[in-house]
């Protein structure tokens, strides 16, 4: 007959055993914070309360002639960027993600990664941003990337251009005629917009570029 002893003892070096193992499949396994910050992104949530789609999304492809190996693009007219790797011999876009321009846009052309600095410091437009990555700067305005708080779409409508409240609805002036004035006098007031060419970003997104840039990593800007 076994002893009741050695039977408990037993089944509790098995559970330990049992218990050891599973922790270091569980370490061996966990992704790394940098590559798990790059790679993943918030669920997008669904309105109206209607049932999310079965069907996913095509993910944006990355600009045609812009650059090899491993890059930042960043497009212009789409207001997007593509982190770019080589992933098992093939390129790959890693992340990709709408981000909002600053008054001036950067020109297209190829720039490195020259700093990157964590914050938060104060943008050229006034906001609180983190995860300031700079390629370049142009007549004295600096040329990055950098994460806010502020909602995207509030940065775009503090950015977008205003038209002159001289003009009326239909185009015509509301100026008292003098003589001098004969048809629409529409001005653009955007120069009392600070000046910047910094491109704002969620924070989530902001520090995936953030650690996904080196000092030197190609950057290619497209219009």
């Amino acid at each position: 007959m076994a002893n009741p002893g050695t039977t408990v003892a037993g089944i509790t070096v098995a559970a330990l055993l049992g218990v050891g193992a599973l922790a270091w499949r569980a370490s061996d396994t966990a992704p790394d914070d940098r590559q798990a910050a790059i790679t993943s992104s918030a669920p997008v949530s669904s309105s109206g309360g209607a049932p999310p789609s079965s069907t996913t999304p095509a993910r944006p492809a990355v600009p045609a002639n812009s650059g090899t190996g491993k890059r930042v693009v960043y497009s212009v007219s789409k207001n997007m960027v593509w982190l770019v790797d080589v992933v098992d011999s093939k390129e790959a876009s890693l992340r990709e993600y709408g981000v909002v321009a600053g008054t001036v846009p950067i020109p297209a052309d190829e720039y490195r990664v020259k700093t990157k600095t964590v914050g938060p410091q104060r943008g050229g437009d006034g906001l609180t941003i983190a995860n300031t990555v700079v390629i370049g700067t142009l007549n004295g305005m600096t040329l990055g990337f950098s994460g806010t708080e502020t909602p995207l779409d509030q940065v775009a409508a503090n950015n977008a251009p205003e038209t002159s409240a001289s003009t009326g609805p239909s185009g015509t002036s509301t100026r008292r005629p003098t003589g001098k004035t004969t048809g629409p006098t529409p001005r653009s007031s955007t120069s009392a917009k600070p000046r910047n060419a910094g491109v704002r970003e969620t924070i989530a997104d902001s520090r995936a570029l953030f650690e996904f840039v080196d000092i030197g990593t190609l950057v290619v800007v497209v219009a």
